[in-house]
């Protein structure tokens, strides 16, 4: 499982499913979590997640299907990946 990390609301998710397998895991943090209010997104992977301290600041609700994680889980889901990215 790849756990790749997006941090802005401007991805180009055509591009980033080139990359995307069915198990990997896509992580919303910073300005990246304002994607988690939209329902237009049609994520490449099934796991969705979403930093839930950026959320807070923010004050942003996600969507059904996009789970909100805390820093320590995020941390442990680094430490378990095959491969962690960060998607720009």
């Amino acid at each position: 499982m790849k756990l790749i990390n997006l941090t802005r609301p401007d991805v180009n998710i055509a591009e980033l499913a080139l990359i995307c397998d069915s198990t990997d895991t896509l992580l919303l943090r910073q300005d990246a979590v304002y994607l988690a209010a939209r329902n237009d997104i049609c994520w490449p992977c099934s796991m969705i997640l979403a930093l839930s301290s950026d959320l807070m600041v923010r004050q942003i609700t996600p969507i059904a299907g996009i789970k909100p994680i805390t820093a320590e889980k995020w941390v442990e889901l680094s430490a378990n990946a095959s491969q962690v990215l960060l998607w720009r």
